[in-house]
């Protein structure tokens, strides 16, 4: 939240004490008794007054700055007089086959945009339809499939409902504005097409600003904005230098979708309203199969995120010649399903790679491969269009280090009326609250003494706390096989000696016997040994470079791997516990299952 003048001094109480103070110091009021007589009115009237106008001024000038700004309308503003265009609300997203099967052959058939489907995310239904003209051929027999003008047979359906707004051109005004009366807009649904007349069927069709990359006095653009009141608002070009403006007696026709946000994510079945009988002489059904659950829906960008965005929107001026560039226009356009995203150049990279920009994207959580496969060559396909230098733009996926914490307290009973569970559930959870707030990102690191003091904060049973710290990484073998993997941590880990493993993992069997994967006491060298026996049953598994945080696992060979995991989790001991601070594309996420809190009673004070 932006920080705010005080507004203390300028009190109602104090601008009256004030006045008093004042007219007492007069000559004409020496001994004055302001309460019992009627200047007492007009001193609450001055006071009042002179309250409310300072107030005024200091919200009226809060209001004039990204920095400061609380209404939502302050915001939009200020951040399109930069050239910032904050996110609507965005329909949720499903990819579907859709096929028909008819005792007609040899047809060409058209699903019209706007056919409608139903879905259901926690029993409440949703109206999802398509927004393009899909077609289909006969492929023997009367089957069927509808595919895109470019063939693919992945069709997109939108959650929301259809809707036209239609306007008129009248004679010619400054400035003449279209307003469209719906909060719920998808601005990525927007469809704007200008008719020469009212009766005309010759239409021209515009494009969003946001969309194109040259414009002259001849573009056909459209700029879409909200308003004030949250409805939104369709200006075009002046006709001379930017943009071609309707001219009076033409004919608007605004399409888009009105959508319900991100309470639709996550619909998996998705039943047609009607039969379908465009082409054919009798109605059919239409067969709908999932590829990927709908996804991608939102709300309207908030405040703070419009805060944080603009600027830095602002500084690429539409066009990607940095990292911080590429990033920034990435996020804007594909908001709706990245987490948070990364951006270095290769030189910058762990192996220099000169001449390249790396990339690395969190999608959200309920994002497809598929779909994150289809993203990133929209990305691909963006940075063609406003990359200034020829940069090769190349995505690398990010690395989770998860981190164990177990934490150990001493608590004096005595001192609070909780038990000594209930303290340790509380500090669980301020774990679990701590990694939430400050990690998962890129840039966020994990610090041990801001941990430990929320948890002695948290009672004043809590006499002191402490915490060894883990890193984690994890590999999915191929059992049966031989498998190499090198890892690579944030930091560097522990140089082994002879009391402590700085390398563990979780169980796996090896011809049976259960076994796990450790370094051998004060050396580097990695081996297997079986659990029961403590018998060392591969002696070298590969080895660990402790400065360089890196593990190097050769020929491991598992039959089975024990658990419900399909994955062994590789832990080490960070050289340093207190800071762990991931670069590039690392990323640092906390594992429960392998974390605890445990307390110790005591009946010392202090």
């Amino acid at each position: 939240m932006a920080t705010t003048i005080k507004s203390t001094a300028l009190d109602f109480n104090n601008i009256k004490n004030n006045l008093k103070q004042y007219l007492a110091a007069q000559d004409d009021f020496t001994d004055y008794n302001f309460e019992a007589s009627g200047l007492s009115n007009l001193l609450d009237v001055l006071a009042y007054n002179t309250h409310i106008n300072s107030l005024v001024a200091n919200f009226a000038l809060n209001e004039s700055y990204l920095g400061t700004a609380q209404l939502r309308s302050s915001l939009v503003s200020l951040a399109e007089g930069i050239g910032y265009i904050p996110d609507t609300d965005t329909a949720s997203q499903a990819v579907v086959n859709i096929t028909v099967s008819s005792d007609e052959t040899g047809k060409e058939l058209q699903l019209a945009k706007g056919t409608t489907f139903t879905s259901s995310v926690d029993d409440i239904t949703y109206t999802f339809q398509t927004n393009d003209n899909y077609f289909a051929s006969d492929a023997g027999g009367g089957s069927y499939e509808f595919q895109t003008v470019d063939g693919s047979n992945e069709l997109i359906l939108y959650e929301g409902t259809q809707k036209t707004k239609t306007f008129f051109v009248g004679e010619t005004t400054e400035n003449p504005v279209y307003i469209i009366p719906d909060t719920k807009l998808d601005a990525d649904t927007v469809t704007v097409q200008v008719y020469e007349s009212a009766s005309s069927s010759t239409f021209t069709t515009y494009s969003n600003l946001n969309a194109v990359t040259t414009i002259n006095a001849n573009s056909t653009i459209f700029i879409l904005k909200e308003t004030p009141n949250g409805f939104f608002e369709i200006t075009f070009g002046d006709g001379i230098t930017f943009g071609k403006a309707p001219t009076p007696g033409q004919k608007i026709v605004v399409s888009y979708i009105s959508t319900n946000g991100a309470v639709a994510n996550g619909a998996a079945v998705f039943t047609p309203s009607t039969t379908f009988s465009d082409g054919l002489d009798t109605a059919v059904d239409l067969n709908v199969t999932t590829v990927t659950n709908s996804v991608g829906g939102d709300e309207k960008e908030t405040i703070e995120s419009i805060r944080k965005n603009a600027p830095f929107q602002y500084a690429t001026q539409n066009r990607m010649v940095t990292a911080a560039d590429d990033s920034a226009l990435i996020l804007r356009n594909f908001s709706t399903l990245i987490q948070d995203i990364i951006a270095w150049g290769g030189e910058d990279n762990l192996k220099p790679d000169f001449g390249a920009v790396y990339v690395s994207i969190l999608f959200e959580d309920d994002v497809s491969a598929a779909t994150q496969t289809t993203t990133k060559q929209s990305i691909r396909d963006l940075a063609d269009q406003l990359a200034v230098i020829s940069f090769r733009l190349e995505f690398t996926d990010p690395v989770i280090t998860y981190i164990e914490v177990q934490n150990f307290f001493q608590f004096n009973p005595n001192l609070t009326t909780e038990t000594i569970n209930t303290v340790q559930s509380a500090i669980i959870n301020i774990i679990n609250n701590y990694f939430s707030n400050n990690t998962g990102g890129f840039n966020q690191s994990f610090r041990r003494s801001n941990l430990l003091t929320l948890i002695d904060d948290y009672s004043p049973a809590v006499l002191s706390s402490r915490a060894n710290i883990k890193m984690q990484q994890r590999i999915v073998p191929t059992l049966n096989a031989n498998n190499n993997f090198d890892l690579r941590f944030p930091v560097g880990i522990a140089i082994p000696d002879d009391n402590e493993f700085s390398i563990t993992s979780t169980p796996f069997s090896i011809n049976g016997r259960q076994c796990t994967l450790r370094n051998r006491l004060s050396s580097n060298v990695l081996e297997a040994v079986e659990s029961s026996t403590n018998t060392v049953l591969v002696d070298n598994l590969g080895s660990y470079n402790p400065g360089a945080g890196t593990i190097s696992i050769v020929a491991l060979n598992p039959s089975s791997i024990l658990g419900s995991d399909n994955f062994i989790k590789i832990s080490c001991v960070p050289a340093n516990q207190s800071a762990i601070s991931p670069t590039r594309n690392e990323v640092l996420v906390y594992d429960p299952d392998r974390s605890f809190a445990s307390g110790v009673r005591t009946t010392a004070l202090n």
